[in-house]
């Protein structure tokens, strides 16, 4: 929803990024319900994950994107590429950990294909069949729903949910915010 000011939005938080102001998600907020098939083509409703008091971490992303493709290399392969890049703290390493133990769950959400056009199950299933990884949840977000909630600037965009898929963080843009925060939580 566009907006002015903070009283436009039902959270009170109107941000102006590039093209505008929106009401965009803050802390508390409810994630919207969403279907869709997983890698596996089982239907998935994101309110009916059982999380069983684990945190969520939910990534937008797109298969032309770079730093998503280098990120699901890191937690399929072990590919330490993602360690050449700036915004990457060693610290980090400790969330492949927490998602492989089953301590923190994954879920990725394919907004675009390669050729840029809406994602779908194929999409998830390419994704799924070049990163293999088993602890992450990937989706497909084939007519943009949570694209359009989340607005995405830079990806991948990690939100940080509890464990009712309520937002403790949100960010539209990079993985730092996210990761930062479940850290400081986990070690609490």
């Amino acid at each position: 929803m566009m907006c002015e000011t903070g009283s436009d939005c039902k959270n009170n938080n109107c941000q102006h990024i590039p093209r505008g102001g929106y009401c965009m998600p803050t802390y508390g907020d409810s994630l919207p319900n969403f279907y869709s098939l997983n890698q596996f083509e089982e239907f998935v409703s994101l309110k009916e994950i059982e999380t069983h008091g684990k945190y969520v971490m939910l990534e937008m992303g797109t298969t032309w994107c770079s730093p998503c493709n280098v990120l699901a290399s890191w937690l399929a392969w072990e590919d330490n590429e993602i360690e050449k890049k700036k915004w990457w703290r060693s610290k980090y390493t400790k969330i492949k950990e927490l998602i492989n133990n089953d301590k923190v769950i994954l879920i990725t959400i394919l907004y675009e294909d390669e050729n840029r056009n809406n994602a779908n199950y194929e999409t998830v299933y390419e994704w799924y069949d070049n990163f293999p990884d088993e602890n992450t949840i990937i989706l497909s977000d084939n007519n943009k729903e949570l694209h359009k909630w989340l607005k995405p600037t830079g990806i991948p965009a990690i939100t940080l949910l509890d464990s009712n898929m309520n937002v403790i963080v949100y960010t539209n843009r990079g993985l730092n915010v996210a990761f930062d925060k479940l850290l400081e939580l986990i070690d609490e």
